[in-house]
């Protein structure tokens, strides 16, 4: 477990899944609402996504999802699982390996950090076009392509 402070009145607790089972009960039910607590939660894509204390997460203020390859699909899920299913409203975060071409797309699922490389920076401007559903709001490929065939 490691801690820092985040401010005066809060402490910043970085805690592993396991740690996390083990402190929730005593951390929301000793300090209403989470108290003087920033607590982020570091995760790997191997959890499973039907646990019973998954909901857990929700008193977190930050989610790590740390991705050991970039061949691991299963962030993508985890992401939109946390995100549209569990209604997780905190900083949703992605370390470890991942390309700069999977950025956009961990976007689109629900990702709002990343960390690591500098090419996070430019990865946004690598796509114009997507053809899955849009979850925020960014228009896919067929919208597109319809506005040309009207304008043309």
């Amino acid at each position: 477990m490691s801690q820092s402070n985040a401010t005066p009145d809060t402490t910043q607790l970085i805690l592993g899944w396991q740690e996390w089972l083990t402190v929730h009960a005593v951390v929301t039910n000793t300090t209403p609402a989470g108290g003087p607590y920033e607590i982020t939660v570091v995760i790997t894509t191997d959890l499973a996504t039907d646990h019973p204390q998954l909901t857990s997460l929700l008193d977190a203020k930050k989610i790590v999802v740390e991705i050991e390859t970039f061949t691991d699909g299963r962030v993508f899920g985890l992401a939109r699982l946390l995100r549209d299913k569990l209604g997780f409203g905190g900083d949703l975060e992605v370390s470890g390996d991942f390309l700069p071409d999977q950025i956009s797309f961990l976007k689109r699922c629900g990702v709002n950090s990343f960390s690591g490389e500098k090419i996070v920076r430019d990865a946004f401007n690598y796509y114009s076009g997507f053809y899955q559903p849009p979850r925020q709001g960014i228009d896919e490929v067929t919208f597109i392509r319809q506005a040309r065939v009207e304008a043309g």
